[in-house]
């Protein structure tokens, strides 16, 4: 996938959450980007299309809640739970791309009270 396939498909998944990406640094080969949920919580994605390197990651305040990651195609997750711990479990190497990491935070964000299931349905489309 291109850095602009990427950047079309981030895009797509957060308009589905009225959301907007701000691209924070962009080469030919690389992208890093920031999706702001409110004033605590946000999104960072940065994607290396050479290194077919993929990182996702819900930030809030000043830490990683929650992540994916996947360097030359090798998968694993940063639970919830426990963010610093790489989960390599059958769930935590499935590839995952923007859409998919998007509905896993909100499911994630509402089920853990730290935001309302009525802001993302409002929202999301």
């Amino acid at each position: 996938m291109s850095v602009e396939e990427f950047l079309t498909t981030l895009e797509e998944a957060a308009q589905r959450y009225a959301l907007d990406v701000q691209i924070l640094a962009r080469t030919h080969n690389s992208v890093k980007t920031r999706i702001d949920i409110n004033e605590s919580l946000a999104i960072q994605c940065y994607y290396n299309q050479r290194s077919q390197t993929t990182n996702f990651v819900l930030v809030g305040w000043s830490r990683r809640l929650y992540g994916r990651d996947s360097v030359g195609g090798t998968w694993h997750r940063h639970t919830f739970e426990d963010p610093d711990a790489h989960d390599c479990s059958h769930d935590g190497a499935m590839p995952v791309g923007p859409e998919q990491f998007l509905d896993e935070v909100f499911e994630i964000l509402i089920r853990e009270g730290l935001l309302s299931p009525t802001v993302v349905d409002r929202d999301k489309s």
